[in-house]
């Protein structure tokens, strides 16, 4: 979207639209955004992990993430796009009534360069500068170590073959069911130690570790289940539907796909 000092591109007419596609992905233009006089907090922000899938909108199709990727998070929104029968998700910052942005004068790369009209210069940076979370610590930080560690033990590009291999039955199944409820141990714990030992409250949770693994499993048709053994227990759901998989950017989305 371009205002009037921007003449290049389309005038964006502020109709909220591209808004209820969901959050942009954010890029290196963007940190600015999160420094000085307000500055949005990381509660705003999702990671999506390397190997997560998420619809590659130039291509058309559901693909891993080659590399994490950091968006604004979305907000229900009864009047965005319905989706499988349920409420849309319009990007967080969007206000009603009146569909007007909260950061209008301030907002991200990726909004100022969107046009409805035109996605060409969109598609152009679609993948450049991209933001990560190392970007917001320095290097050494404690965090980072947390997070590799996470990224070892909870694998997200795991859940989808181990999915497959818990339906295969035999030994097989078994063992995918037991790594699974490895991770999901491994994922809760780290979420807790977040909380309890570092005192990063759950709103932060989505930005340090990504999306949690009973959100990741559900993807997989996979549900999370108390298990007076182990604590908890994956068994594939047959009734389930895979939540949406969260766009990388506001492209117009694919229907199967809104952030």
């Amino acid at each position: 979207m371009k205002t009037e000092a921007e003449p290049t591109s389309p005038a964006c007419r502020r109709c909220g639209t591209c808004c209820q596609k969901g959050g942009p992905a954010l890029h290196l233009q963007d940190l600015h955004l999160f420094d000085g006089p307000g500055a949005l907090s990381l509660a705003m922000v999702v990671t999506l992990r390397a190997g997560e899938p998420a619809f590659d909108q130039p291509k058309g199709r559901l693909l891993p993430l080659a590399a994490e990727l950091l968006k604004l998070r979305g907000a229900e929104s009864p009047n965005s796009e319905r989706i499988s029968g349920g409420s849309g998700w319009a990007c967080a910052l969007l206000m009603q009534p009146g569909n007007a942005c909260a950061l209008y004068e301030r907002r991200p790369a990726e909004c100022r360069v969107l046009s409805c009209q035109d996605t060409t210069a969109l598609a152009a940076m679609y993948e450049l500068e991209r933001l990560s979370r190392a970007d917001f610590l320095p290097a050494g930080h404690g965090l980072l170590a947390v997070m590799a560690e996470h990224e070892a033990l909870v694998a997200v590009a795991r859940v989808a073959p181990l999915a497959v291999a818990l339906r295969a039955g035999g030994q097989e199944s078994l063992d995918a069911q037991e790594e699974l409820t490895r991770m999901a141990l491994a994922d809760r714990a780290f979420r807790t130690g977040l909380a309890e030992r570092a005192g990063i409250g759950p709103e932060f949770h989505e930005f340090f570790l990504g999306r949690d693994a009973a959100t990741l499993f559900a993807v997989a048709r996979l549900a999370l289940r108390p298990d007076a053994r182990t604590g908890l227990r994956v068994q594939a759901d047959p009734l389930g539907q895979p939540l949406p998989t969260p766009a990388p950017a506001h492209l117009p989305p694919h229907p199967e796909n809104q952030p």
